[in-house]
C-alpha cells in the first residue's frame, strides 16, 4: 500500500482551523479571567468594607491603624491586614509571612478574602511581598492618621463622623505598586502587591479592572473610580499604577 500524505492545501487548511480553535479559546479563557478577577476584587472589598464598618462601631467610628510595630524592643508588627512577626520581617521579601488571623481587622473579616488572580495573569512581572498569600486590596492611610500608628497623640486617626463627605472618601481599593527591589532593578521594574495609599508617596492605586479601580467609600457604597492620568507611573504604562489625583491632591482621601 502507498502511503498518503497530506497536500499543502490540506495542511493549510488543518493550520486554519487549529487558528480559529486557539483564537476562540484564548478569547474565552481571557474571558474567564476577567470575570474571575472582578468577582474576586469585588468579594474581598465587599467583605473588607463590612469587616470595617462593624470595627468602627465597637471603637467609638475611629479608624483602625495602618500599622502598629515595636521595631525598638521586639521588632513585629500588626499591619491592618495581618501580623508580621520580628523573624518574617528580616526575610527577603517574597519569602516573608503574615498571620491574617492577628491584626486590626482580625476577628471582622470572615475568611473568604483570596488572591486576586490578576496579578499573575495579565502579563506584567510580578513581585510578591509574602508567601502565604496576598489580597491586591489597600487601605486609606489618611484615615488612619499616617503610615505609622504610635499613639493618638502624636499621628490621631480621624473619626468617621469627622469626614464631610463619607461618600466620595475611599476606605479600601485595589492596590499594587511598582517595586524596584530585588529581584526587581531600575532596568527591570516588577508589578508588587502593596496595601496602602496617601496623597505624597509613591502611586500605588491598581485600575487593574479595565482601567479602573475598585473601591469601597467610608458610606459603605463601592465602585469604580478613574486614574489620573498625569499620575500613571511611567515605569510600568502597562501596570496601570497611579493615583486618584494629582500628588498632593486628597480628592476622594480626606
Amino acid at each position: 500500500m502507498q502511503e498518503k500524505g497530506f497536500t499543502l492545501v490540506e495542511l493549510l487548511t488543518v493550520i486554519a482551523i487549529v487558528m480559529v480553535l486557539s483564537m476562540v479559546s484564548f478569547g474565552a479563557g481571557w474571558r474567564v479571567y476577567e470575570s474571575s478577577s472582578l468577582a474576586v476584587s469585588a468579594n474581598n472589598i465587599r467583605q473588607l468594607s463590612v469587616g470595617g464598618i462593624n470595627y468602627l462601631a465597637e471603637h467609638n467610628y475611629v479608624y483602625w491603624p495602618w500599622c502598629q510595630e515595636n521595631v525598638e524592643v521586639t521588632g513585629d508588627a500588626a499591619w491592618w491586614f495581618g501580623y508580621e512577626t520580628p523573624q518574617s520581617r528580616k526575610r527577603a521579601e517574597g519569602s516573608r509571612d503574615f498571620d491574617p488571623a492577628k491584626g486590626p481587622l482580625s476577628g471582622y473579616i470572615p475568611k473568604g478574602i483570596r488572591p486576586d488572580p490578576s496579578f499573575s495573569l495579565e502579563g506584567n512581572a510580578f513581585k510578591p511581598k509574602y508567601r502565604n498569600g496576598y489580597i491586591g486590596t489597600g487601605y486609606n492611610t489618611l484615615l488612619s492618621g499616617g503610615w505609622r500608628w504610635v499613639n493618638d497623640e502624636i499621628t490621631p486617626r480621624l473619626n468617621h463622623w469627622q469626614l464631610s463627605d463619607p461618600a466620595k472618601v475611599v476606605v479600601f481599593f485595589t492596590s499594587a505598586q511598582v517595586a524596584f527591589q530585588p529581584p526587581a532593578s531600575p532596568k527591570k521594574p516588577m508589578l508588587e502587591e502593596f496595601y496602602g495609599v496617601d496623597a505624597w508617596s509613591q502611586p500605588s492605586v491598581h485600575f487593574r479592572h479595565h482601567g479602573k479601580a475598585m473601591v469601597s467609600f467610608a458610606s459603605g457604597n463601592a465602585g469604580f473610580l478613574d486614574m489620573d492620568e498625569s499620575t500613571r507611573d511611567m515605569s510600568m504604562p502597562k501596570a496601570n499604577v497611579g493615583r486618584f489625583a494629582p500628588k498632593g491632591d486628597t480628592t476622594y482621601l480626606k
